[in-house]
């Protein structure tokens, strides 16, 4: 009886292609930010002086809490025992959070030689940042899978998970199309007729994009309100 009363809801073609297009939607602003540092490198070198070993150090905090403190492990169990509403929407303000301290440091001049545990100032909270926005995006995907699943078993759920993962790697390729142009468009001239690229504008428009996208996975939450009461029905 309760599979007949969620099949009401998840049988509608509609529907549940409206609640894909939605979840999708979020990871794809997920993964822009995940990779929308990579072709600003030489940018960081040249305006913000950052090396190699800064650069290293912050692609390195994607994984810091996910790893050591098990954060993906923890998240499963949240997942399980909270739901998807209460979960996805965690994972949504994390990555929120994360990308606003990343932006505040990219966008931030710090006093020269300012350290935070050996690193520079800007390079320390600009990882902490990326840290945890990756235990956001990580434990969303994992959500996303689970809401998936719950909409389209026994019918394209294969098709749907390729359809979730294709959408959200466009954001990957919308990060390594755009990321330089953008940065280039808003850059300015100074005084002396030399041109500087505006590094924080891309990261500006991720923020904005997460924003959205965790607006997406809020609307997503009442069409879950009502496969649930079905159930529980």
């Amino acid at each position: 009886m309760t599979e007949q009363l969620r099949n009401k809801l998840s049988d509608s073609k509609t529907l549940r292609w409206s609640v894909l297009a939605l979840v999708a939607f979020t990871m794809l602003c997920g993964y822009f930010l995940t990779d929308v540092m990579s072709p600003l490198k030489p940018m960081l070198e040249k305006e913000l002086l950052w090396d190699s070993l800064d650069y290293g150090f912050f692609t390195s905090a994607y994984g810091w809490f996910n790893v050591f403190l098990l954060m993906l492990i923890f998240g499963g169990i949240i997942l399980d025992k909270m739901g998807v509403r209460f979960t996805g929407m965690g994972a949504c303000i994390l990555m929120v959070l994360g990308c606003g301290l990343k932006y505040y440091a990219i966008s931030t001049t710090f006093p020269e030689g300012a350290l935070i545990m050996g690193f520079k100032t800007q390079v320390f909270l600009a990882a902490l940042g990326y840290a945890i926005f990756g235990v956001g995006v990580e434990i969303a995907g994992i959500t996303v899978s689970k809401i998936i699943v719950k909409w389209f078993k026994g019918k394209e759920m294969a098709l749907a998970m390729g359809l979730e993962m294709a959408t959200a790697r466009i954001g990957t390729t919308l990060a390594m199309v755009l990321t330089v142009p953008i940065a280039d468009y808003f850059g300015y001239t100074d005084e002396s007729g030399s041109f500087h690229t505006n590094i924080p504008m891309p990261i500006l428009l991720c923020l904005i994009m997460l924003c959205i996208g965790t607006i997406a996975f809020f609307i997503y939450t009442f069409y879950d309100k009502k496969i649930d009461a079905s159930l529980d029905a």
